[in-house]
């Protein structure tokens, strides 16, 4: 069947435009890392990256995206050529994964592990192992210490089903690690650590809890006991 003359330019226009709205959605797909910022080819929901896709700009990510962002698994390789290869939420390095650094020379080193909102927390997932304790002691609460950062440090909280304890007498037997001093710090006990992993006992009025610390920081240890 031949078409007039107007009615083929119609179609040959309709079919360019269907092949270029693909290309120009993609191209308004917007990734919010500045340094990603350039090109983008993959996946888009309501003009942002959003599922798999590489974006090339200063640097490049290769991976899944949520909301403009690198979230998921992917691989960030920085203009430098440093690459990390694993888990991102929301932009930043956060779960397993890899990062091989370029050094001078050309030579690579790599670190594996965990990160948690762009921080290295070590090559174990939590920062800490509850490893025992015993019937009597009601809770154990761990959290990393905001005061000085100079110095890595345990400060103890003995309480007695939540009354604090203000001269607890107990014993602390290392199991890995070492420490350098212990000293009082208000109604705190403060251990002073020198090498981590650090790994202890410590018992108190005949109860036991064991503890093993992975990250280098200073941490709040407050127990409470049945007593």
């Amino acid at each position: 069947m031949n078409l007039p003359v107007n009615n083929k330019r119609t179609l040959l226009v309709a079919i360019m435009i269907t092949c270029l709205i693909p290309l120009f959605s993609q191209n308004n797909c917007e990734v919010l890392l500045q340094p990603l910022q350039g090109k983008y080819t993959g996946d888009c929901k309501k003009g942002q990256a959003n599922g798999q896709g590489l974006a090339e700009g200063m640097d490049t990510y290769e991976g899944t995206f949520k909301k403009g962002l690198p979230h998921g698994t992917g691989t960030y390789t920085w203009a430098n050529g440093d690459v990390y290869t694993g888990e991102f939420v929301k932009g930043m390095k956060d779960g397993k994964g890899k990062w091989t650094v370029v050094l001078p020379g050309g030579q690579t080193k790599e670190q594996t592990g965990f990160w948690s909102k762009d921080k290295y927390i070590g090559e174990h997932e939590s920062p800490y192992k509850l490893l025992y304790k015993s019937p009597e002691v009601l809770s154990v609460r761990v959290q990393e210490h905001e005061g000085n950062t100079d110095e890595n440090a345990l400060y103890f909280e003995i309480q007695h089903k939540g009354r604090i304890q203000q001269n607890p007498d107990f014993t602390l037997n290392l199991t890995t690690g070492s420490l350098l001093s212990r000293t009082k710090d208000g109604t705190s006990t403060k251990v002073i650590i020198s090498k981590f992993p650090f790994g202890f006992t410590l018992n108190y009025m005949g109860e036991t809890i064991e503890l093993l610390f992975y990250q280098e920081t200073s941490w709040n240890i407050k127990l409470d006991f049945n007593k």
